[in-house]
C-alpha cells in the first residue's frame, strides 16, 4: 500500500489587547463539515510557497491587510485533526501593525470578528488547542521580550501597558515600580501627547521604541 502524503497547512492566531483583555480574531467558515463554525484563519500551503509565504497569504485573506509581525509557534499533527483529509498544520501568531484597523476577510469566509480569548466559541478542527498554545506562548514571552507592545495600539498609556503584563502574568504589579522598570528598559518613548481621563489627570501617551519583537528581560 502506497502511503498517502499529508497536506501541509498553516493556521494563524491574530491577537490584540483591548479594554484590559486579550482578543483573538476568528473567521466563520463556509466549508463542510464546519459550516457556520468559527476557526483561526488558515490555509493549505501551495507547492509554490514556503510556510512564511502561506501564513502571510492567510493573513491577507482573513483581514484584507498585509502589515503584521508573525511568529511560528508549534506544529499540530494529530491524525484526525481534519476530518476531510490528513493534514499537518504549523501554527503561527500574528500581531497587526495597527491593531485598531478594520479587517475585511475575502469571500472564502462568511465573516470575521474579534473575541475575548476567554470567551471564544467551540472552534473547528483542533483550533481550541492551538489557541491555548498560542496564549501560553504570549504569557511566557512577557517575561523576556517586548511582546506586550505588539498587542497594543500605536499609542498607549503606562496603565494600559501595565494591564497587559498583569493579565498575562496573572499578578498585580505596583504602578511606580512597573513604570520605573519599563522606562529603564528603553522599550517605549513618550509621544509628547496626553489622553484626557475621566475623573483623573491627563495620562501621558507612549509608543514602542521598536515595534518588532526583541528580547527584553522583564522579570
Amino acid at each position: 500500500m502506497i502511503p498517502t502524503k499529508p497536506y501541509a497547512a498553516t493556521d494563524l492566531g491574530i491577537f490584540r489587547f483591548l479594554d484590559g483583555k486579550l482578543l483573538v480574531y476568528l473567521v466563520e467558515l463556509k466549508v463542510e463539515p464546519f459550516v457556520g463554525r468559527y476557526s483561526l484563519p488558515g490555509t493549505l500551503v501551495l507547492e509554490t510557497e514556503d510556510l512564511e509565504s502561506a501564513v502571510r497569504r492567510a493573513y491577507r485573506e482573513a483581514t484584507g491587510r498585509v502589515g503584521a509581525y508573525f511568529e511560528q509557534v508549534y506544529t499540530f499533527s494529530a491524525i484526525d485533526r481534519d476530518p476531510r483529509r490528513r493534514s499537518i498544520s504549523t501554527a503561527y501568531m500574528g500581531f497587526p501593525d495597527d491593531p485598531g484597523e478594520p479587517f475585511e476577510p475575502v469571500n472564502k469566509y462568511r465573516k470575521g470578528a474579534w473575541f475575548y480569548v476567554k470567551d471564544t466559541p467551540s472552534l473547528a478542527y483542533d483550533h481550541n488547542e492551538m489557541l491555548r498554545v498560542c496564549t501560553e506562548r504570549i504569557a511566557a514571552k512577557l517575561n523576556y521580550t517586548n511582546i506586550a507592545l505588539l498587542l497594543l495600539p500605536n499609542e498607549f498609556t503606562l496603565a494600559e501597558l501595565q494591564n497587559v503584563y498583569e493579565q498575562g502574568l496573572g499578578e498585580r504589579l505596583e504602578s511606580r515600580s512597573f513604570s520605573d522598570k519599563v522606562l529603564s528598559l528603553n522599550m517605549i518613548e513618550a509621544t509628547g501627547e496626553e489622553r484626557e481621563e475621566e475623573n483623573a489627570p491627563p495620562a501621558p501617551l507612549y509608543r514602542a521604541a521598536h515595534r518588532e519583537l526583541q528580547e527584553t528581560p522583564f522579570i
